[in-house]
């Protein structure tokens, strides 16, 4: 195959998206998805019941994004739901609203910024520290393939997934595979700098996507937007009031370090896992090592006290007693 024939395959590609690009820039000028409530101007009805007949509308939204990367596959395909029905609502003629926030309320950005400053001590401001050959060392080298093998048959390569999994073992790598140029990744170790840098990404990526978002309507979820962080907590205290919500004990995953309950989406790592129940059997020293020994009697402390251990298990059913 020659280069012009790969250019050829190409030019209806290009056509499309070129016809594309067109358009969304001209909803954007014409801000044809910027959806406002009838005035008086329009129509001077002042029955509700009458004006809602008159001017049928349509809201919907999704579960906003999180913030600590940019969108994925998964985003697009909730993403998709909710734009063909609004898209499906704007031709029945319905004033169809579709506004999106920026979720960045939690722990998982200030994890990652966390991960991010301790690289940065032990890397340097710009990483230059790192020697990605110390972290290669045990991992055997992918298997040279043959020349020539069957196309038909999916060989799989030795070392390849370890390889892959080095790749990403800090944050900062994570964060030049989404695209961060290197340079730009210390600013980083500053939550707040999260907030500023990809709700500008979502966006583009929505618009590219071809979403009828209003984006005037569009914020973040933290203390940075003061108005609706207090619509919030309006909101649960007006629960808390009707007595829809009280608080209460519960096991939870704790985080001493935050000082605060970890939930499983605002851990770094370790999702999916719980509180977990364990019985303590308490085990008495019956007979001590020759070193420890030494330690139990120059102890005046420990002199003729009863020590246990305190053993953790799942089946306490299969713990031998002594007759």
């Amino acid at each position: 195959m020659c280069l012009a024939d790969e250019v050829l395959q190409t030019d209806k590609r290009d056509t499309l998206i070129a016809i594309e690009k067109k358009y969304q820039q001209q909803w954007k000028q014409n801000k044809v998805f910027e959806i406002d409530p009838p005035t008086l101007k329009e129509d001077p009805t002042t029955d509700p019941d009458e004006l809602r007949k008159r001017n049928p509308k349509f809201f919907g939204t999704m579960a906003y994004p999180y913030m600590n990367g940019v969108l994925h596959a998964g985003h697009s395909f909730t993403l998709s739901k909710i734009e063909f029905q609004t898209g499906f609502a704007r031709m029945e003629g319905k004033r169809a609203l579709f506004p999106l926030g920026f979720h960045c309320t939690g722990m998982p950005i200030k994890a990652c910024a966390d991960k991010l400053s301790r690289e940065i001590e032990m890397f340097g401001s710009n990483f230059s520290g790192y020697k990605e050959e110390e972290d290669l060392e045990g991992v055997p080298p992918p298997t040279a393939t043959r020349e020539q093998e069957d196309p038909t048959k999916f060989v799989a390569k030795k070392g390849k997934a370890a390889s892959k999994k080095i790749a990403l073992k800090y944050q900062f790598q994570i964060m030049q595979a989404i695209g961060v140029p290197k340079e730009d990744i210390s600013q980083f170790a500053d939550p707040q700098h999260w907030l500023e840098f990809f709700p500008p990404l979502c966006q583009r990526d929505c618009d590219d996507f071809g979403a009828r978002i209003d984006w005037r309507r569009s914020f973040l979820t933290t203390d940075a937007n003061p108005y609706y962080d207090a619509f919030t907590r309006w909101q649960m205290n007006r629960l808390k009031e009707l007595k829809k919500i009280k608080f209460g004990e519960r096991y939870t995953v704790y985080s001493p370090k935050d000082a605060q309950p970890c939930m499983d989406h605002d851990r770094s790592e370790g999702e999916a896992l719980g509180p977990q129940e364990y019985t303590a059997i308490k085990l008495k020293v019956l007979e001590w090592s020759d070193a420890a020994s030494e330690v139990v009697k120059a102890s005046k402390e420990l002199e003729g006290m009863n020590i246990y251990m305190v053993a953790a298990t799942l089946r306490p059913e299969t713990m031998y007693v002594a007759p």
